[in-house]
């Protein structure tokens, strides 16, 4: 299973399952779902701090797409 990823402002950001999902199956999933109903809520408060914590405690990193596809 690819690790999910979503789009903000133009940067891309990957989900880590690894960390997000070690007590509770299925987190990252619903995290990329979570950041998805913001967006389209437009609650661009809430991802600009979820992106904050989840780069600050390791689970959510900036990836460069087109390095990642290759």
């Amino acid at each position: 299973m690819k690790n999910p990823k979503f789009q903000y402002k133009g940067i891309w950001y990957e989900i880590l399952p690894h960390i997000t999902d070690e007590e509770d199956k299925g987190r990252a999933n619903q995290l990329l779902i979570d950041f998805l109903h913001c967006k389209k809520a437009g609650d661009w408060i809430t991802i600009k701090n979820r992106i904050t914590n989840g780069l600050m405690w390791g689970w959510l990193k900036k990836i460069d797409l087109k390095k990642s596809t290759k």
